[in-house]
């Protein structure tokens, strides 16, 4: 039986064959879309015909690159080693980067000199698909390549200077952390460089001049992750300067100055770039003969293209670009203006694009005769469009339609599997794409219960369901095939997604803080003092390190690094300054007894309400039912990571028979809100209620709306109450509430009203606890004793966080960005008039809003003049605290509804407020901000795909008082996504932590610091919880053998004292071990010394258990004091082993044992020896 589709399909294989051929072939296209563009060029591709698939800009090669992803799977597409080379755009970024900027950065350069690399070398089967700007910028000359790779093979000799040099030349930079392309660091025998070509970094490793071992590294995380036996290291710039091609450069520009292409002053700028190193320059200015882009190119390739018409537009808008960003001195090119040294003209790049076998995809014009083949490709947007397009192929009456829609609304997923049931039957292929491995097993697993298996790897000839990788989000029918790819767009309505945002662009948790000189520090022992560095000391002929701590009256503490756990950083209040201990004085004694009454007070506190927890909360959740599964389905997300395990552990909580009591902290717009709704859901379908509460009445209206738009399709009614509704309004869904008819319940403190019941309630759910007051905060715990309570915050209070570490309420952090999501772009600037004028209307062109904060009341008014006379066009508006609240609340919603361009705001907008749209804000006076406000400010915006920029406006940045610059440096170093849990930590040291267990606490805190006063509490808490630790006595030892990390191994004294740090803290032997086999790939094998240290460490681990309170070690021996009363030993046991040791061990009153060591092993067997011994000894 002849397939309907067999046709149309003939005529493109015979127009693969014609392209693939020999000889110059024209041909056009008509109605085609993304899809068939793709499947052409794969088809091409694999048929050996060289395609060049030519895009107009970054969206559409995003886009296509989406397509052709589908395709790779095929085993065709493997066998034959084919590969796509990508090359983006050359001129112009997204937002607001500018001209050029890409053409020099040389992570961009990087990527392309790649591309080029692998054009020039890749055995298989190889297509290029690129933006059409790249035809017109000058390239490289042709040979470029040629003489400037260098390949490195384990095992070969090869000396690291040799590479470095070479590196050099070719515009690589050192650096002390290998982050991304053009960076390399060297560290002892071991040198770290990011070549174009690997998606991560290569770690050398050396023996002498020989490379040993290489390896690809992770620059986030640092750590080695594969072997490998042979790397090529490629150049970051497209010039090198060498010797000869210096002069040839100099040659150059000495005759473009003849000519009059250039004037004696652009010479002499050129010359000095020259000297730097190349930095500005452009092939186009540096080569006497450059390349043009075709010349890279295969000779005998299949351009396929738009129309010659449409690309002249883009490049000449290309052109017009560059001459503009130039003009206004905004690009870092050397001689920008001078257009002709770095782009040809639009007419010879159109020219050199059509030279070769050419396809053209043309629109088709009504009216005109054309030649070519019709493919006709449908794009499709969304579900209902996908099933309005099913419908029209098979119709039906009105009355089956109208209950179709119907059902369609209310289970669109049951609409989903039975439309894929009839299309695994009745169309040829059916493509499914998810943008993650998550996502697709997700949708696997639900398919899988109704009998779906969709192959999971793409076959030419297969018929039926795909479910494929790829970042195309939308749907395409190419109705000539009978192929229909569907994206997660219509497959589920979700945001534009964009590529997987680069993991460096984040940092989670740093395992330990450094230390800075100046910083103060508190001994458990001697109290506060000032931290002044790591410090060798030689006593005895032997050198270690030790910290450098000084006391008040010029005292100073030497304290051995092995002893790093009896010190603490002294976070406190920023505004106090306290006064440094005294060694040897009382005054530490009296501080820490004060603290501890204190402490035990809260701790009673803490348990009391800890003990209410643990009332059973009288009912209990049934299993998961089929709507909820639904409900999970239609989120149009993929759950990061971290959101999954935060919805799993509320779900977990809730089937709990205590109470819940967890904090979920995530960055602003990471997904808490679908934590909540996952959890209101469940309680609602059990007919329990939940009530939400947020601090701001617009909150809770963005609230209601989210959850009503999320809910529509399912049997739950949401209310809201707050001023928004009127009285009577009020009144009737609070009777509505009284007989259990909402489901959820959402407003702001409203809702601890004594006239409001809520009979069912089970869930209640907190919004940004920390704007609530102290009468509202008791209310809630009232509330709190009997319910299940979450908590979202984006930056925790330190109350709230430290309690959940401290185990009495639960923790999820969310610190994974969306995919979509971009990192807020932040700078310190000073309050200039007219580049805040330029920021303002650059927001304003892209049909945004900004935010202007300040925060102060009083001249708020003054701050709006300056606005408007900045942008005088603009709708400004005004919004503080102190406005009546209706004026206040019509203004939010003003801006919420786009009414309005600019809000001139107080710190009023930190509140968990969401405005997608607004996109710039700028924080005037941000010295004035305390380092949570500032961070949670920035969140603000950045709230959909755009990228978004917060600017911190100061009025002299070299006036900052030191504290001030420090703080807005914190953030500005935070510029990450997933930075709200860090800043929490950061905020308790410099906002203070008055908060945290009540103002009354802020004196003690700030005497003894915070990290010991909870460790207080947490102590005595554990006490009247009647699970207390067994207090270990830190041993004194006295090292008379080398044990430190050595300089020459570890050069950088900070990185010496992070690892310091990390040894000495850490108690799991696991742990301990990643450690080390990081420090072993990073610096290479570890020293003699420090191998002793790591082997100190763990003797002291056994002789703190064995409660040894002081130990003289040496090469030869050990000595060994116990304090009079200890236990830790058989005292029999004892005696009998010494007296078996043949002379080698002693007993010396009071209590002491010393014991020769056997020298025939290394330090580190010794030691491992005597502990094994003495631990045996164990009473």
């Amino acid at each position: 039986m002849t397939s309907p589709y067999d046709i149309p399909a003939t005529a493109i294989d015979r127009l693969v064959r014609a392209l693939s051929g020999k000889g110059r072939t024209e041909a056009a296209l008509y109605k085609t879309g993304p899809g068939t563009r793709a499947l052409l060029a794969h088809e091409l591709l694999l048929a050996g015909a060289r395609p060049v698939l030519v895009v107009r800009g970054a969206a559409e090669l995003h886009e296509m690159l989406g397509v052709l992803q589908l395709f790779q799977s095929q085993e065709e597409f493997q066998r034959q080693k084919a590969r796509w080379v990508v090359l983006p755009p050359f001129l112009l970024g997204g937002g607001r980067e500018q001209a050029a900027q890409r053409t020099l950065r040389k992570d961009a350069w990087a990527r392309r000199i790649a591309a080029l690399w692998a054009l020039q070398t890749h055995e298989g089967r190889v297509g290029v698909i690129c933006t059409v700007d790249n035809f017109l910028p000058w390239w490289p000359p042709r040979n470029f390549l040629d003489t400037n790779h260098l390949v490195i093979k384990s095992g070969e000799e090869l000396p690291s200077d040799l590479i470095i040099e070479q590196a050099i030349t070719w515009g690589y930079e050192r650096s002390t952390l290998v982050s991304r392309p053009g960076e390399l660091s060297r560290r002892g025998d071991i040198l770290d460089i990011f070549t174009p070509g690997h998606e991560h970094a290569l770690r050398l490793e050396f023996f002498g001049d020989t490379v040993e071992e290489m390896r690809l590294f992770d620059p986030v995380t640092q750590r080695s992750h594969a072997m490998l036996k042979e790397a090529v290291l490629l150049p970051v710039r497209p010039l090198a300067v060498t010797a000869q091609a210096r002069q040839e450069a100099l040659a150059r520009f000495k005759a473009l100055r003849t000519t009059k292409r250039i004037d004696p002053e652009e010479e002499k700028a050129l010359r000095l770039a020259l000297e730097e190193g190349g930095a500005g320059l452009t092939p186009g200015v540096f080569y006497e003969t450059p390349a043009v882009f075709e010349d890279w190119l295969p000779g005998d390739r299949t351009c396929l293209q738009a129309s010659p018409e449409l690309f002249a537009a883009v490049l000449e808008e290309q052109a017009w670009a560059w001459e503009k960003r130039a003009e206004e001195g905004a690009m870092s090119v050397l001689l920008a203006r001078r257009r002709a040294l770095h782009l040809r003209s639009t007419e010879q790049a159109l020219k050199g694009l059509q030279a070769g076998r050419t396809l053209l995809f043309q629109s088709l014009v009504m009216g005109l005769e054309r030649e070519g083949d019709e493919a006709p490709e449908h794009s499709i947007d969304s579900f209902e469009q996908l099933m309005r397009l099913d419908r029209e192929e098979q119709p039906q009456d009105e009355d089956t339609q109208r209950l179709e829609e119907q059902r369609l609304r209310d289970r669109p997923w049951q609409a989903l599997v039975e439309r894929l049931k009839i299309w695994s039957r009745s169309r040829r292929q059916t493509l499914l794409c998810f943008s993650s491995e998550q996502g697709r097993k997700k949708f696997l697993a639900l398919a899988a219960q109704d009998g779906i298996i969709p192959a999971t790897s793409y076959a030419t000839t297969a018929q039926g369901l795909f479910a494929l990788l790829s970042p195309f989000a939308k749907g395409a029918d190419l109705q000539w095939n009978g192929m229909r790819i569907l994206g997660e767009d219509v497959l589920q309505p979700r945001g534009a997604v964009r590529p997987a945002v680069s993991r460096k662009e984040f940092i989670g948790l740093r395992q330990y803080e450094e230390l800075t000189p100046g910083d103060l520090l508190v001994h458990r022992d001697y109290g506060l003092g000032r931290f002044q560095g790591l410090v060798r000391l030689d006593l005895g002929g032997v050198g270690n390190d030790f910290l450098l701590m000084h006391y008040a009256g010029d005292d100073k503490l030497y304290l051995p690094v092995d002893r790093l756990g009896l010190v603490q950083r002294f976070k406190g209040p920023e505004e106090i300054e306290p006064a440094l201990d005294k060694l040897g004085g009382i005054g530490w004694a009296r501080t820490r007894e004060k603290a501890r009454k204190a402490v035990e007070q809260i701790a009673g506190e803490l348990v009391e309400m800890y003990a209410w927890r643990k009332v059973a909360k009288g009912f209990t959740y049934g299993p998961e039912n089929e709507l909820f599964r639904e409900f999970e389905a239609s989120f149009g997300f993929e759950e990061t990571p971290d959101q999954a395990q935060a919805i799993q552990d509320v779900l977990d909580d809730m089937a709990r028979p205590e109470p819940m009591d967890r904090l979920v902290c995530g960055d602003v717009g990471f997904g808490k809100t679908e934590v909540a709704m996952r959890a209101a859901v469940r309680a609602a379908l059990e007919s329990r209620q939940t009530a939400i509460l947020c601090p701001t009445t617009v909150l809770a209206e963005q609230h209601f709306q989210n959850f009503k738009a999320r809910l529509k399709d399912l049997p739950i009614t949401v209310a809201m109450l707050s001023r928004f509704v009127t009285a009577r309004q009020q009144r009737a869904i609070l009777e509505q509430v009284k007989r259990g008819q909402v489901d959820i319940l959402i407003g702001t403190h409203r809702l601890l009203s004594r006239d409001i019941q809520i009979p069912n309630l089970s869930l209640l759910v907190l919004d940004e606890e920390q704007r609530f007051g102290v009468k509202h905060k008791e209310r809630l715990k009232e509330f709190k004793k009997n319910v299940d309570a979450l908590t979202l915050t984006a930056t925790p209070i330190p109350r709230t966080l430290q309690l959940s570490l401290s185990g009495i309420r639960s923790l999820s952090i969310i610190e994974t960005p969306p995919r979509e999501r971009k990192a807020v772009e932040s700078a310190l600037i000073e309050r200039e008039p007219k580049l805040l004028k330029r920021i303002l209307e650059q927001e304003l062109a892209r049909e945004g809003q900004v935010f202007w904060v300040y925060n102060r009341v009083q001249g708020l008014e003054q701050v709006v003049d300056f606005v408007k006379q900045l942008v005088p066009g603009a709708r400004v508006a005004m919004a503080h605290g102190q406005m009546a609240e209706k004026q206040l609340e019509e203004t939010m919603h003003a801006f919420w509804h786009g009414e309005l361009d600019i809000l001139v705001c107080t710190s009023i907008v930190e509140s968990g407020l969401d405005f997608p749209r607004a996109n710039t804000m700028v924080v005037d006076q941000a010295q004035l901000f305390g380092l949570g406000q500032l961070y949670q400010l920035r969140g603000r915006v950045g709230r959909s795909d755009r990228q978004a920029y917060t600017y911190f406006v100061t009025p002299s940045i070299d006036q900052l008082a030191e504290k001030t610059r420090k703080r807005l440096q914190i953030i500005m170093d935070m510029d990450y996504l997933g930075a709200g849990f860090q800043v929490a930590m950061e905020d308790l040291r410099l906002r203070g932590a008055g908060n945290i267990l009540g103002e009354s606490q802020s004196g003690h805190i700030a005497k003894v610091g915070l990290d010991l006063f909870l460790e207080m509490l947490e102590m005595e808490v554990s006490r009247l919880r009647g699970t207390a630790r067994e207090e270990v006595v830190e041993p004194e030892l006295q090292i008379g053998f080398a044990a430190h990390i050595p300089e020459h191994y570890m050069p950088d004294s900070r990185e010496r004292l992070k690892y310091y740090k990390g040894f000495t803290s850490i108690h799991s032997p696991e742990v301990r071990q990643e450690l080390q086999a990081e420090v072993r790939d990073r610096f290479g094998p570890l020293p003699e010394e420090l191998s002793n240290f790591l082997a100190v460490l763990d003797f002291k681990r056994q002789l703190a258990q064995l409660g040894v309170h002081k130990a003289d070690l040496f090469p030869g021996k050990v000595k060994l004091s116990w304090g009079e009363s200890s236990r830790a030993l058989d005292p029999a046991r004892l005696v009998a082993w010494v007296a078996g040791q043949a002379g080698r061990a002693r007993l010396m009153p009071p209590s002491t044992l010393e014991l020769r060591l056997d020298e025939n092993v290394d330090m580190v067997q010794r030691l491992q020896q005597v502990g094994d011994a003495i631990f045996s000894l164990k009473a």
